[in-house]
């Protein structure tokens, strides 16, 4: 058993959909551990003045990790480590690793130390709503959280070797682990600390997430930490590609932080309430979009390298249908059952039944731009695999404008749900600036082939829609609704026939996607079993 695990744990996969696969399963094992955290969450301090502190606290380390850090990898590294790896050698491409990891700890450190210490000066710009109490405790939530963003830079590192060399495994499940130290956190040490006790727990998970990585990454090449060289050209490759990519990535940040900004004028709750939404809708975003994003880089990167241009215009479109044949039937299931979901996931303790309602409302506002916030960072890697980090960052900035305009103009008539449509608004139209630009580049994407399969998967999930609707209602009008298995039952039934729906009218359509997903979780499945019986046999079982 424990050599089979670790065949499957430092496994590559090669194929896209498989990966993608992979990918969706870990990141579903991470979501569910990370709907369980916001449960326990909202149970403990409900939709109040901490919780509100405890997400606002996170805006100032996640601002400069998204900066630092993804900029580099999703941009930069693997393009580089990758094209070391093939073309110059794995000593080599292990060195640029060795000078990256150290180079990330001195940045990271850096601005860690540096914001720690001026923390009680940059966080109240974030929070112009916080006063006295809470204000200083987002202030020294801030402070532990910067703990682990640098601990976090060093695991990306890791996750990018893991990414480069299509080790998926531990690369996906580290967010699960990440999510435990959280849930420690809640249950074992806010009794004593209260919400300073979630935040070391997400030290804590940040520590998991970087061993995990580690087990893996360190033995296929790292040997020693060397000291940092900004000089090497492969570190000044990266540099190069990243710079824009960290501009981009920090007005998606200012995007989200002039929300909470916003956010924290509004009644007691209000920024819990977004941010809970938000991991909600962020689910299956998580499990189909980012999956295939993450799958697809390394494929698309080698096409561009090797200037294969039809190819790389095939293979995007290809993913782009597999992800709105899934994005489109979770968009119905979430829009159908919004409440359902948020009862289940979050009522409980001090999360009441009319923040349920407030949170359902934000969810199905998000839930209407679900595929366009899917298929952005895939369109973004086509323009990352040709070298181009400059087009996503002219988009962003542009972003950034339509977001800011709509959130004031919104905010004041409809208060938080303002909020979640110029978020929602804004994901639309950068994803059809994005899908312009690409079309540009491309010269056409084959409009009619794509449309005809969105056309047949939204029609199965109008489908699904429709009776999942009639059997809700059914459900609703036999049972009262009162206790969590009964609006479990609800849920569970509606989404049953609704999925069976989806599923009979897609095999009606014919859709080609249906038919991929099947011989690629049954390849997986007999990769699987082999590798099971190769353990076998060399145990003498």
């Amino acid at each position: 058993m424990l050599g089979f695990i670790t065949k499957i744990w430092k496994r590559e996969t090669v194929d896209v959909t498989a990966a993608a696969i992979l990918v969706g399963l870990a990141s579903l094992a991470s979501r569910l551990v990370g709907l369980l955290r916001d449960r326990l969450l909202a149970s403990h301090f409900g939709a109040g003045a901490q919780l509100d502190a405890y997400y606002a606290a996170f805006r100032l380390p996640d601002f400069f990790y998204q900066l630092i850090v993804l900029g580099a990898l999703s941009a930069g590294f693997i393009p580089v480590f990758s094209e070391y790896l093939e073309r110059r050698g794995h000593g080599e491409a292990w060195k640029l690793a060795e000078r990256v990891l150290s180079a990330i700890a001195l940045i990271l450190g850096g601005v860690c130390l540096i914001l720690a210490l001026l923390a009680d000066k940059v966080v109240p710009w974030t929070v112009p709503g916080f006063a006295g109490d809470q204000l200083a405790l987002t202030v020294n939530l801030s402070r532990i959280l910067l703990i682990s963003t640098f601990t976090l830079g060093l695991s990306a590192v890791m996750g990018g070797v893991l990414q480069a060399t299509r080790r998926f495994v531990a690369f996906s499940l580290a967010p699960v682990f990440y999510n435990v130290g959280i849930i420690i956190g809640v249950v074992g040490f806010s009794p004593a600390f209260g919400v300073a006790g979630v935040a070391w727990g997400v030290v804590l998970g940040a520590g998991l997430h970087f061993l995990v990585q580690a087990l893996v990454a360190v033995p296929m090449g790292f040997r020693h930490v060397s000291a940092p060289n900004f000089r090497d050209p492969g570190v000044k490759q990266i540099l190069r590609l990243m710079v824009p990519r960290i501009a981009g990535l920090a007005v998606q940040q200012i995007n989200v932080t002039v929300l909470v900004v916003l956010a924290s004028a509004l009644a007691a709750g209000s920024i819990a309430v977004f941010n809970l939404a938000n991991n909600l809708q962020y689910v299956p975003i998580g499990l189909i979009g980012i999956s295939f994003a993450v799958a697809a880089f390394p494929a698309f990167s080698q096409l561009a390298a090797s200037n294969d241009k039809e190819g790389l215009r095939q293979a995007f479109l290809t993913t782009v249908r597999k992800i709105m044949f899934l994005i489109l039937p979770a968009s119905a299931l979430m829009l159908l059952l919004r409440a359902q979901i948020v009862r289940l996931v979050l009522g409980a303790g001090e999360f009441d039944w009319t923040a349920t309602i407030r949170t359902a409302d934000v969810l199905a506002i998000f839930v209407l731009s679900l595929f366009a916030q899917a298929i952005i960072p895939l369109a973004a890697r086509v323009f990352y695999a040709m070298q181009d980090t400059k087009t996503p960052l002219f988009v962003s900035l542009a972003s950034l404008i339509a977001n800011v305009g709509l959130a004031l103009l919104l905010v004041g008539p409809f208060g938080i749900r303002g909020l979640a449509a110029a978020f929602s608004i804004d994901a639309l139209a950068q994803c059809a600036v994005l899908w312009f630009l690409l079309r540009h580049r491309f010269e056409h994407l084959d409009g009619r082939l794509l449309s005809i399969g969105v056309a047949k998967t939204l029609a199965a999930s109008v489908a699904l829609f429709g009776f999942g609707w009639i059997v809700r209602q059914a459900v609703g009008t036999a049972f009262p609704l009162r206790t969590v298995w009964q609006v479990a039952l609800q849920a569970v039934a509606s989404g049953l026939v609704g999925c069976v729906a989806f599923y009979g009218v897609a095999w009606l359509l014919k859709v080609e996607e249906l038919k991929d997903f099947n011989r690629a979780i049954k390849a997986k499945l007999y990769k699987f079993a082999k590798i099971g019986e190769g353990t076998q046999q060399a145990s003498g079982v």
